[in-house]
């Protein structure tokens, strides 16, 4: 009865070493944007990234406006996550708004979630002063603001795409702060196509 108990002790610790292991090897898979759709390894890794979006919308309550906007970036080796680093620029915007990129460059990690999908979450540090006369002065962080990639198996857009749909954004400081603001955007690949591999 000893040894029953003892083997069935060892069959659970195994069935938990194995459910780690195979955590922490998903966990650590890595992440690369790639020029071509590689099945293996990325050969040909993608360098720089230019990304439009047209009619980005900031629903903040007070007053709701949309903006025209560039991301140009770096696009580091392959990683978990990728770094991608670069920066924002806002034109075209309503209601005599202004959107201006502060502290940058914008650091975004790439995290590869399935086939041609990823997640770009933002990181600390730099952010966007938002002004629109007597109704908005605030800086919003890119700290954890999360886009939905796909690449271009995926994509409507030809190269790929990111898209931030109902985004929180969180104020970092200012006066004239909406309580709950949202963005939703979608910015297109202009740039070559961008494979997510691994």
């Amino acid at each position: 009865m000893k040894n029953v108990k003892t083997l069935t002790a060892l069959v659970v610790v195994a069935v938990f070493v194995m459910a780690l292991l195979g955590a922490s090897s998903a966990m650590g898979e890595t992440t690369a944007l790639c020029k071509v759709d590689a099945l293996g390894s990325c050969s040909q890794a993608v360098t720089h990234t230019h990304y439009d979006a047209e009619n980005i919308e900031i629903l903040t309550g007070a007053i709701d406006y949309k903006c025209d906007a560039l991301y140009l970036a770096n696009v580091y080796s392959l990683g978990s996550p990728q770094v991608l680093e670069g920066e924002f620029t806002y034109t075209n915007c309503n209601h005599e708004c202004t959107r201006t990129e502060e502290n940058g460059p914008v650091v975004l990690h790439l995290l590869k979630t399935g086939h041609e999908t990823a997640e770009l979450t933002g990181t600390a540090g730099a952010g966007v002063l938002s002004e629109c006369p007597e109704v908005i002065n605030c800086v919003y962080s890119f700290q954890n603001l999360v886009a939905t990639v796909k690449g271009p198996l995926l994509s409507k857009a030809t190269n790929g795409e990111f898209v931030y749909e109902s985004q929180p954004l969180t104020s970092a400081f200012g006066f004239l702060c909406p309580s709950t603001p949202k963005l939703d955007a979608r910015f297109i690949l202009t740039s070559a196509k961008a494979y997510i591999s691994s």
